[in-house]
Formats: C-alpha cells, sequence, structure tokens
C-alpha cells in the first residue's frame, strides 16, 4: 500500500514522480464550471488501485465542497456504456477517475456525455479530448524531464531510497474547446 510516509521514503529500488494531482483541485474546477452540479457521478473499476485511490480523494473532496458521490463500478470495457448511462440519469457531472477501463471506454463515456447532456470532467488530462470538458493536470513530457532529472542524481551517486517521489512540478490546464461550447462553458471562466 502507498502511503505518504513511503513516497518520502521510497524503498530501496523505486522512486519517481507520480501523475496524481490534487483531485480536490480538480473538483473545484468542475464545480467552477457547473456550480449547480451536486450529484456527482464516478465510473470506475472497483479491481484497480489507483482509481480507488483517486475515488477516496474525491469522496473527501466532495464532502468538503458540498457535493455528493453517486458511484459506479466496471468490470469490463463492455460495462462501460450501461453504466455511463445509468450513472448520467442519477448525476449532475461525472468524474472519471483514472483507470485502464475508463482510458478505453472514453469515447463511449464521451458519446454518452454528449446524448444525456451530461458534462464530464476526468482527473487525466488525456482522456479530456474524448469526453471531458476541461481539467487540470499533468503534462506527460514534463513528467518525463522531471524523472529524467531525478535519475540524473541517481547516476551521480545519490541513492534511489533518498530520493522522494515526487509530484508534478507543472500543472496545467487543459480544455476540450469543442465539448466547452457544447457544455456553454467560456475559457475565460476558468481563469
Amino acid at each position: 500500500m502507498i502511503t505518504k510516509a513511503n513516497l518520502k521514503h521510497p524503498n530501496q529500488n523505486a522512486t519517481g514522480v507520480t501523475v496524481l494531482v490534487n483531485v480536490k483541485m480538480q473538483l473545484e474546477l468542475l464545480h467552477k464550471m457547473f456550480p449547480q452540479a451536486k450529484k456527482i457521478g464516478m465510473m470506475y473499476d472497483a479491481g484497480e488501485p489507483n482509481a480507488l485511490a483517486i475515488v477516496k480523494l474525491a469522496r473527501k473532496a466532495m464532502k468538503q465542497l458540498g457535493m455528493t458521490p453517486v458511484e459506479e463500478t466496471v468490470a469490463s470495457v463492455s460495462d462501460v456504456e450501461p453504466t455511463a448511462r445509468a450513472l448520467a440519469k442519477k448525476c449532475d457531472a461525472m468524474f472519471i477517475p483514472n483507470d485502464h477501463i475508463a482510458a478505453v471506454g472514453m469515447t463511449t463515456i464521451g458519446k454518452v456525455s454528449t446524448q444525456t447532456k451530461t458534462p464530464v470532467v476526468t482527473t487525466d488530462p488525456t482522456m479530456i479530448q474524448f469526453a471531458g470538458v476541461a481539467t487540470k493536470g499533468a503534462n506527460f513530457e514534463d513528467i518525463g524531464r522531471q524523472t529524467a532529472d531525478m535519475a540524473i542524481k541517481i547516476i551521480k551517486g545519490k541513492k534511489v531510497k533518498d530520493i522522494p517521489v515526487e509530484s508534478p512540478r507543472k500543472i496545467q490546464l487543459v480544455m476540450n474547446k469543442k465539448r466547452m461550447q457544447f457544455f456553454n462553458v467560456s475559457a475565460a471562466d476558468l481563469k
């Protein structure tokens, strides 16, 4: 299990940069775009630890923001469309955690989002192009550079166990202009 303690003091053979960013920040963005959205749908693979960690953080953040989580789980890509349709009937907006089923099913989630007029915010900026309106997240090229800086430290003799896992140094706003227009969200509103 990953904890804050072992991120600061990783084992002897592993360190790096996490792609997980502040989930509350992403939900605040959702609230900024859709202030009327109170029931927030989350669809995720309950067997994927990354998704479970994000969902746990999202539940806490939603409580703080006066939102109510509405959760549905999926076990395979074939579950995505019926689950997204069922979820859209119960929520005002969807917050999709980064997991492998969601990643593969984003085009389907986007189709359901459009048909049901249910906006989507994702935790992964690369998923925005398929279904999301906007999100704040890490750029994978920047993560690569940051990881390279860590590798240089190791090459110069620093022990892996002495290099804490880092969060992304840069967070970017990623927008899907077509979906923003569809959901009547202005880029100026997100600044």
